[in-house]
């Protein structure tokens, strides 16, 4: 069956990762990290006018969420990168199980990795006097949002990853496009206090809405502008989604003997 397809390749990238144990634990707290230290360093900064609160930590929690999921996008990337270096990769692609599995189980375990430094950094943000104005039901709304985003971003590395002839390349142009993703965003910035042209960009960009969402959720609760917000999102991570598998199918059907 396709469900026992995806759990036991979801099982595999578990097991990989806990070997790894210190690498699973710094990867976990690491965003919190980046919460307590950016946050807190450009707080004093920043002009409460300009973000719309006094609470730059509040405004922040979402953006850092964000660079957590971007970081995770590529790496979610890089076993399937490395199985078709190794033919590894090859090896699955002769079993009798469906290609879509070899996505959904990445893209379930990356939810999982994700959800887990979601609520350390929201619960860091609490020690730090930061409340959700949206309660216990915009926290699940944030996992939400932040699955979708997973979704989108895991996506788009797995298809570069196909496409690409090695990790060279796969890390010079992840390299190369990570923070301009981040940054061409509202994560730190409003969407007015950018250049014209910055703004343009940023509302093309899936991570705005996703941002948008969650701060909404955290600093003015529920409004309407959560729902228009979560279906921009859905429809970028649809279209992504659509492009990775596409891209997965035409790189990979020519693979097997």
């Amino acid at each position: 069956m396709w469900s026992q397809e995806v759990l036991a390749l979801s099982r595999r990238w578990l097991l990989m990762t806990l070997r790894e144990r210190l690498n699973l634990l710094f990867s976990v707290l690491q965003p919190a990290a980046w919460l307590v230290f950016f946050s807190g360093a450009l707080g004093g900064a920043v002009d409460p006018r300009v973000v719309g609160t006094g609470d730059y930590i509040a405004f922040s929690v979402p953006g850092i969420i964000a660079f957590t999921v971007v970081g995770n996008g590529v790496t979610a990337a890089m076993p399937l990168l490395f199985d078709k270096e190794s033919g590894y990769l090859d090896k699955l692609l002769s079993m009798p199980i469906r290609r879509s599995s070899l996505i959904v189980s990445r893209f379930v375990f990356q939810v999982g990795m994700n959800s887990a430094q979601v609520v350390v950094i929201l619960l860091v943000a609490l020690a730090l006097g930061v409340r959700p104005a949206s309660g216990l039901l915009g926290v699940l709304a944030i996992l939400v949002a932040t699955a979708l985003l997973t979704l989108a971003l895991t996506a788009a590395a797995m298809a570069l990853a196909c496409a690409v002839p090695s990790h060279g390349t796969f890390f010079a142009i992840t390299g190369f496009a990570s923070l301009p993703l981040l940054f061409m965003s509202n994560a730190f910035v409003p969407l007015p206090a950018m250049p014209g042209w910055m703004e343009v960009v940023a509302r093309a960009n899936p991570l705005t809405y996703a941002i948008e969402a969650m701060r909404l959720l955290v600093l003015r609760g529920w409004s309407g502008g959560v729902p228009l917000s979560l279906g921009a999102l859905v429809a970028a991570s649809s279209l992504l989604l659509a492009v990775g598998a596409w891209q997965f199918t035409r790189r990979t059907s020519h693979r097997i003997a």
